[in-house]
C-alpha cells in the first residue's frame, strides 16, 4: 500500500487537498449550493432595499453580490460567455473611447483630458440581479417589496417634515421630500405604482398568511404611491403611466396564449376612461395640466421662435433645440460624455443664470445622441429593448403573460419618462433601471437555468 506521501505526489503540482477534495472542487460545490444562492439573493434584496436609502450599506451588499457572481461565472463561463448582455459589457468599453477620440479631433479645446472607458458599467448592474433571481416569483416578490420599502425610506429620510409635506401636497403645493426635485420623487413613486400592481399579481409558493400579507402590502403601497404621484405633480410621470395603462389591455390581448376576451379589453378602456375623468376633476391635476399651455401649443405647431427660455416646457424645448445643433455636427460618435454640459455652457442663447442653473438637457435620448452619437444611442437602446424582446419570446413554462406585461409596462414608462428628464445618466435612474430590468432579464436565466451551476 502506498504511503500518504506517495499518494500526495500523484496530484498535480500546486493542487491543494481538503479531505480528499481539491480546493477548486470544494469551492465549486459551495458556489453550487442552495445556501450560497440564498446568500446571493439576500444580498440582492439588501442592495435593492438600501442602495438609495442608506448607500454605504447598499454598496456593501452589492460588493458581496459582485464577488459571489464572479465566482459563479468562473464555474459557468462556457455558458455565460454566450450571453448577449455579458458580451455587450465589453463592447460598452469602446463607445466612450470612440466618442472621446471624436471630441479630441473635432473640439480639442472642449474635450475631456482623458476618456472614461467604464462609463457604462452601471448600466449592467441589472445583470447581476437577473443572474440570481432567475425568474423565481418568490424572489421577485421580495425584490418588489424591498423596492417599495426603499422608496418609502428615501422619502422619509430626506424630508425634514414627511407628514407635513404630504399634508401640503394634498392642499395643492408641489412637494418633493428633498429628493433632488419632484421629478426624481415621482420617478420613485411611479415605479412604486408598477411594483405594487405586479406584487399583487405575483403568484408565489408562500403560505396563505404570507400571501395575505403580500396582498395587503401591495394594496397599501399602491394607495401610498398613487397619492405621492398625484401630489408631486410631475406631468412626465403622469403621461408615462397613462401610456402604460393604455397599452396594457391591448398588449395582454395580443400576447401568446392570452385568455383575455375582446369584451374584457373594451371594459378595461371604459374603466380607464372613468378613472381619468375622475382624476381630471382634481384641482391639483387640472391646474398642473393647464400650466404652460401656450408653450405646448407653440411646440405642437412648430412655432419654435415663440417659445421663451422660461417655464418647465419652454426651457426644455430650447435646450433640445440647442442640443440638436451639436448632434448634427457629430452625429455618428457624438461629442463626448461631457457634451450635455457643453451644450448649455457654450451656448450664446442662454443667460448666465440659466447656465448656472442647468447642467443637463432634461432628455436622456437627446443626451445620448449628443454625447455618444448614433452608435452609442443604439447601444443604449439595445440594453433597454433586448431584455423585453427576450422575455416576450420566452417559451411557455418559462414566462407567464403577467411578466411579459410587466416588461412592456416598464419599458414604456422608462422610455417615456426619459423624454423629459435625464434619468439614463443619474444614479436614481440607474437604480430603478437595475431593479426592474433585473426582474425582466431574470427570465433569460430561468430559461438557461439547467445549464448553470447553482439553484436560483
Amino acid at each position: 500500500m502506498a504511503s500518504p506521501s506517495a499518494q500526495l505526489r500523484t496530484e498535480p503540482l500546486g493542487t491543494f487537498i481538503i479531505k480528499g477534495e481539491t480546493l477548486s472542487s470544494r469551492l465549486e460545490s459551495i458556489v453550487a449550493s442552495q445556501r450560497f444562492s440564498q446568500l446571493m439573493v439576500a444580498t440582492i434584496i439588501g442592495f435593492v432595499l438600501f442602495k438609495r436609502f442608506y448607500r454605504d450599506i447598499g454598496d456593501v451588499f452589492f460588493m458581496i453580490t459582485f464577488i459571489g457572481t464572479l465566482l459563479s461565472i468562473f464555474y459557468n463561463f462556457k455558458k455565460i460567455k454566450k450571453d448577449p448582455i455579458y458580451i455587450a459589457f465589453f463592447i460598452s468599453i469602446a463607445i466612450p473611447l470612440l466618442s472621446w477620440i471624436n471630441s479630441i479631433v473635432a473640439i480639442p479645446d472642449l474635450a475631456m483630458p482623458k476618456p472614461s472607458p467604464f462609463f457604462f458599467y452601471s448600466f449592467f448592474i441589472f445583470w447581476f440581479i437577473a443572474y440570481w433571481t432567475r425568474g423565481n416569483t418568490n424572489i421577485i416578490a421580495g425584490i418588489l417589496i424591498a423596492y417599495c420599502l426603499s422608496a418609502l425610506g428615501i422619502f422619509i429620510s430626506n424630508s425634514s417634515d414627511f407628514f407635513g409635506e404630504i399634508y401640503a401636497g394634498i392642499s395643492g403645493s408641489r412637494i418633493d421630500f428633498n429628493v433632488v426635485n419632484a421629478q426624481h420623487t415621482s420617478l420613485f413613486s411611479g415605479f412604486g405604482l408598477i411594483a405594487s400592481i405586479f406584487l399583487l399579481l405575483a403568484r408565489t409558493t408562500a403560505s396563505k398568511h404570507l400571501k395575505l400579507l403580500k396582498s395587503s402590502l401591495a394594496i397599501a403601497f399602491f394607495l401610498f404611491f398613487l397619492l405621492i404621484t398625484v401630489i408631486t405633480q410631475s406631468r412626465q410621470v403622469w403621461l408615462s403611466l397613462l401610456l402604460c395603462f393604455l397599452a396594457a389591455p391591448l398588449t395582454l390581448k395580443l400576447l401568446p396564449q392570452s385568455r383575455i376576451s375582446t369584451k374584457a379589453v373594451v371594459l378595461s378602456y371604459i374603466a380607464l376612461f372613468f378613472v381619468l375623468m375622475a382624476l381630471s376633476t382634481s384641482q391639483i391635476v387640472s391646474k398642473r395640466i393647464g400650466a404652460e399651455t401656450d408653450n405646448i401649443k407653440n411646440a405642437a405647431t412648430l412655432d419654435i421662435e415663440s417659445i421663451p427660455n422660461s417655464g418647465s416646457v419652454g426651457i426644455r424645448i430650447n435646450l433640445w433645440i440647442e442640443a440638436w445643433q451639436w448632434f448634427k455636427m457629430r452625429p455618428l460618435l457624438g461629442s463626448g460624455e461631457n457634451a450635455r454640459e457643453l451644450v448649455i455652457s457654450e451656448s450664446d442663447n442662454f443667460s448666465d443664470a440659466m447656465k448656472s442653473s442647468f447642467s443637463h438637457l432634461h432628455n436622456s435620448h437627446i443626451e445620448s445622441l449628443v454625447s455618444f452619437g448614433i452608435v452609442g444611442t443604439v447601444f443604449i437602446y439595445f440594453l433597454i429593448f433586448f431584455p423585453v424582446i427576450t422575455i416576450s419570446k420566452s417559451p411557455k413554462g418559462v414566462t407567464g403573460n403577467t411578466w411579459r406585461i410587466f416588461a412592456t409596462t416598464t419599458a414604456i414608462f422608462w422610455i417615456t419618462v426619459n423624454c423629459f428628464e435625464s434619468f439614463f445618466f443619474s444614479w436614481n435612474g440607474i437604480y430603478v433601471f437595475s431593479v426592474f430590468y433585473g426582474i425582466i432579464y431574470s427570465f433569460q436565466f430561468k430559461k438557461n437555468d439547467r445549464l448553470l451551476t447553482g439553484p436560483p
